[in-house]
């Protein structure tokens, strides 16, 4: 396709959207949230670079104010507001110390502004039946991302190098834990979903092709993830013992699966593989870094070459992010944005108490969140445009969605 004509067909999607969005805005939320993984489709306007993703969520945005005039009223009583602001206003301190201002720029408004107005604009738009549906809808984009991926393992075409010679498949993304990063936590959902007796069919589906893609993709993070988090929601949540004998069976099978599937388990585990090695060299030489960086960090973006002083092990590459989200957002927004990142997650865990669990979409979105932490502990499940919309939609149901299990 000529690159005009690809221009074209961006901007006739656009416009389609902008006026559905314009006649039915609750149904463009909805449809958006089953187009993240079109934030693989860049293109530039002017000067400025962006993706597909941003420019739909632009669209919702400019809808939003101008159709809907939210009210300040409604908007500060969202109880994840204040972390929320003070996470933005860590990722804003971080552009201004950052080596690359304008790249530090695009990072800012597509990792922290625009995902977090979006959750305030779902928070004060939808209507709490319309959660579950919001759901189905990136559900459906697993499902497609799934079964592209189990197309290209079947007849080993559109693997990008070097991981077609593994024969690990990556879908559309770029390399296989990008695929594992998506696909986790809705695989997580969909688990607890099936469990509750919740579109159970639709459910089971999804849940087969994204564990298939999983597997297929050999993200090893992901087979351990799922499990410990299916494992915890299962202690927490005030269950009937017949949805816990389900939880339980989809906790020993997915783990029985990765027991199956990772040839050395216990390697694994205590980080004693290359992949393992590698990652304790690199929260050595970052745990370095922050010892010259405690306070600021080193700025959006600004990780990699940060660390050129401090990497000694020159046997492995310098990594764009430290694999640990706790040491990622230290590193980046410095001790402010690890604050408000911990503030907003204490804030998770005490809105998802006993009670709350009971309702069907509060224990699955907890899942979720908590598969994203787990697996959050060796890779980074926020720093892509869709991982970080999909982890803001999802706080935003816990909070939405608890009040409804309340009312």
């Amino acid at each position: 396709m000529s690159n005009s004509m690809y221009y074209v067909l961006l901007t006739t999607l656009g416009l389609l959207f902008s006026l559905f969005a314009w006649k039915n805005f609750r149904g463009a939320l909805i449809l958006f949230s089953g187009l993240l993984p079109v934030y693989l489709l860049r293109l530039s306007i002017g000067p400025l670079p962006t993706t597909l993703l941003e420019v739909l969520l632009l669209i919702l945005i400019g809808v939003w104010l101008i159709k809907h005039r939210p009210s300040w009223k409604e908007i500060k009583t969202i109880p994840w507001l204040k972390p929320a602001t003070l996470f933005i206003f860590a990722a804003s301190i971080a552009v201004f110390i950052a080596a690359d201002t304008a790249n530090a720029l695009g990072i800012w408004k597509a990792y922290f502004v625009e995902p977090i107005l979006l959750a305030v604009i779902f928070t004060t738009t939808l209507k709490s039946a319309e959660w579950s549906t919001v759901f189905k809808a990136v559900g459906v984009s697993a499902a497609a991302l799934s079964f592209f991926a189990i197309l290209q393992y079947a007849t080993e075409l559109g693997i990008p190098t070097p991981w077609d010679i593994e024969l690990r498949v990556t879908s559309l993304f770029d390399y296989p834990n990008a695929l594992g990063l998506f696909l986790a936590p809705i695989l997580s959902y969909g688990l607890v979903q099936y469990a509750q007796k919740k579109d159970r069919a639709f459910w089971a589906g999804i849940s087969a092709l994204s564990f298939i893609a999983i597997l297929l993709s050999r993200t090893e993070a992901a087979l351990v993830a799922i499990p410990a988090a299916l494992f915890i929601a299962m202690l927490l949540s005030p269950l009937s013992i017949k949805i816990k004998n389900v939880l339980t069976a989809s906790t020993l099978l997915t783990a029985t699966l990765a027991i199956a599937l990772i040839p050395t388990v216990q390697e694994k585990l205590l980080l004693q593989d290359h992949s393992g090695q590698v990652r304790q060299s690199q929260w050595t030489e970052t745990a370095e870094l922050m010892q010259a960086h405690p306070l600021l960090g080193v700025g959006l973006n600004g990780y990699p070459i940060a660390l050129v002083p401090y990497h000694d092990a020159l046997q492995y590459e310098i990594f764009q992010y430290p694999h640990n989200i706790f040491l990622n957002i230290w590193s980046e927004l410095g001790l402010l944005g690890l604050v408000s990142f911990s503030w907003l997650a204490w804030l998770v865990l005490r809105r998802s108490t006993f009670s709350d669990l009971r309702s069907p979409i509060s224990l699955a979105i907890f899942t979720a969140l908590l598969t994203m932490t787990i697996h959050g502990l060796v890779d980074v499940p926020y720093f892509k445009n869709a991982l970080a919309v999909l982890t803001w939609i999802f706080i935003a149901a816990l909070f939405a969605t608890r009040s409804t299990a309340k009312s």
